[in-house]
């Protein structure tokens, strides 16, 4: 055990003695305090003057570019949508294909006409009232027929102004 350790020793000291030059040196450092002033003029003095100054590198100029904020698709407003705030009526809560015609009334005065909602309510028409939720208006009412203004926009954003019809259903049976 004890000839272990005297080995260990031994190979220790020649591999320490082998790494350096055998002598060690002290470093010093020299501490010296620099004014700013002095600083100044050594950059001043490296620099040469230049006559004019450097553009810069690159400006960014967003004045033609788009928003990257701004949604790219808008999502439109119901087509002319009442300016004033007036309430809905029962008719306008239901879509113009969901209404059935029940009657037509032409004559003396103003023609009417009589339709059938799917909540099972009947109403009368007249020129001018405000049926279904694309906000159609009744324009005019035939025998058979009541026509109505429904404006919808297109896939590009403009206003189409389509007329639609709500008939009689067709007579069954013996006439």
């Amino acid at each position: 055990m004890r000839s272990i350790a005297c080995f260990l020793t031994f190979s220790l000291t020649i591999a320490l003695s082998a790494c350096g030059e055998g002598t060690v040196e002290k470093e010093t450092f020299e501490i010296r305090k620099v004014t700013p002033t002095a600083s100044k003029q050594k950059i001043q003095e490296s620099q040469p003057e230049a006559a004019e100054p450097l553009p810069p590198a690159y400006v960014y100029d967003p004045s033609d570019l788009r928003d990257p904020f701004v949604p790219l698709l808008e999502v439109k407003k119901a087509a002319l949508t009442p300016q004033v705030s007036v309430p809905m009526t029962p008719l306008q809560k239901f879509d113009l294909g969901q209404f059935r015609l029940t009657a037509v009334i032409v004559g003396k005065g103003e023609p009417r006409a009589m339709v059938s909602a799917p909540d099972g309510k009947s109403y009368i028409l007249k020129k001018g009232i405000m049926i279904g939720k694309n906000n159609g208006k009744v324009v005019g009412i035939k025998k058979e027929a009541v026509l109505v203004d429904e404006k919808y926009y297109d896939f590009a954003g403009k206003v189409i102004t389509k007329q639609q019809m709500i008939e009689l259903p067709k007579r069954e049976g013996v006439l």
